[in-house]
């Protein structure tokens, strides 16, 4: 994973003194591979030990191994460092292109690295026991919603997607016996999302959370989490877009499990979509 974007992606979370280490780090630039613990620790106004704490944090054993994985990324870049920044006023296409480039290869590391194959396979279980998949989502997760109803759909697993809740939890009710509920969340504080998935708690329906957070409101409330990353830190939100493309992107590791599980029967249903799409605008036969 690249250990520039991660500084960057969890910034909020560090304490005050992982902070000012932080952003030593991403002011001195290549400079700091030159240095050792005590020397950045004096520059600072910290402690060798404090660089441990800082570097175990982002998950490296210490602040050696912190340095070879921060040589690594200015190496993958050493021709523009400016990849790792925001959005400026001064952007080419190319820059946006490669700025998003490295944003969206952390990405998928990172998704990877922290979607677990068991929790995958768990909720393809639990999908493959329903007759029905509700699915939720505000905003730009209701766009995943959207994507979840449209895949799932053309394999011929029924799925609702209703936005108003009322209609949706009354639905649900219904269908309870035979129902899973995915709820989608990058926090997983949605109010909207939270109130739902705490109403379909009492019905006992199999939940599943789709979220950057397990321990989040809807991660503790769901029987399985799906997770993906997120990362709030950056001032124009470039973030924001990382944390839709990792959702729809676990969407299709989902789906295409579940499509390798139940091959015959989904390539048959895909077939038949795909033949019945063909049908629309085309001329009648005399």
């Amino acid at each position: 994973m690249d250990t520039l974007l991660m500084i960057r992606e969890r910034y909020s979370q560090l304490t005050a003194a992982e902070k000012r280490i932080a952003d030593y780090v991403l002011d001195s630039g290549e400079e700091i591979l030159e240095k050792s613990a005590q020397e950045v620790s004096q520059e600072i106004g910290s402690s060798s030990a404090s660089l441990v704490r800082f570097s175990r944090k982002l998950g490296y054993d210490g602040f050696s191994q912190f340095k070879q994985k921060l040589s690594v990324a200015y190496a993958f870049h050493a021709d523009n460092e400016s990849y790792y920044e925001e959005v400026s006023d001064a952007e080419t296409p190319l820059s946006i292109k490669n700025k998003l480039k490295v944003r969206i290869n952390h990405m998928v590391e990172t998704t990877n690295a922290s979607l677990l194959d068991e929790a995958v396979m768990s909720v393809v279980s639990c999908l493959d026991k329903v007759d029905v998949i509700f699915v939720f989502g505000i905003g730009a997760s209701s766009i995943v919603a959207q994507d979840i109803f449209q895949k799932f759909s053309r394999i011929g697993k029924q799925v609702y997607f209703i936005q108003d809740t009322h209609l949706f939890l009354s639905s649900l009710s219904i269908q309870k016996n035979q129902a899973a509920f995915i709820g989608i969340s990058m926090k997983g504080e949605t109010k909207e999302v939270v109130e739902l998935a705490r109403a379909i708690k009492s019905l006992k329906v199999p939940m599943v959370a789709i979220t950057s957070n397990e321990k989040s409101t809807l991660g503790q409330l769901s029987d399985y989490v799906l997770h993906s990353i997120s990362g709030e830190d950056y001032q124009m939100r470039t973030a924001a877009t990382m944390s839709l493309m990792a959702q729809l992107y676990v969407v299709d590791i989902l789906f295409y499990m579940y499509v390798s599980e139940h091959f015959e029967q989904s390539y048959q249903n895909l077939q038949k979509t795909s033949q019945a799409i063909k049908q629309l605008g085309q001329e009648p036969s005399s």
